[in-house]
C-alpha cells in the first residue's frame, strides 16, 4: 500500500533519477517519421508530422512514444494525413 509513486511517469520531476533523459521532441519526430515510412506506402510529406508529435505527446505526457499502442498511434496519424 505504501509503495513509492513513479512520479517521473506522471510527468513530475524525479530528483532521484540518475539516467539522462534521452527522449526529446526531436527523437519523437524521428519515431513518427520512421513509423509512417516503415511500410513504404507513404512518406513524411504525406502527413503533418508536427501535429502527430504534438497530439501523441499530449496523450502520453512523454516524448517516449514506445508506450503508445500501435492502434492509438495510427488513429492519431490518420487524422493528420495531408490532402
Amino acid at each position: 500500500m505504501n509503495q513509492p509513486l513513479d512520479l517521473g511517469r506522471l510527468g513530475i520531476l524525479d530528483r532521484n533519477r540518475t539516467e539522462p533523459n534521452i527522449y526529446s521532441r526531436e527523437t519523437a519526430t524521428r519515431f513518427v517519421i520512421d513509423a509512417v515510412e516503415s511500410t513504404g506506402a507513404a512518406t513524411r510529406d504525406d502527413f503533418d508530422v508536427e501535429r502527430i508529435v504534438t497530439t501523441a505527446h499530449a496523450m502520453v505526457n512523454d516524448w517516449n512514444f514506445t508506450s503508445l499502442q500501435p492502434d492509438a498511434f495510427w488513429r492519431i496519424a490518420s487524422t493528420y494525413i495531408k490532402q
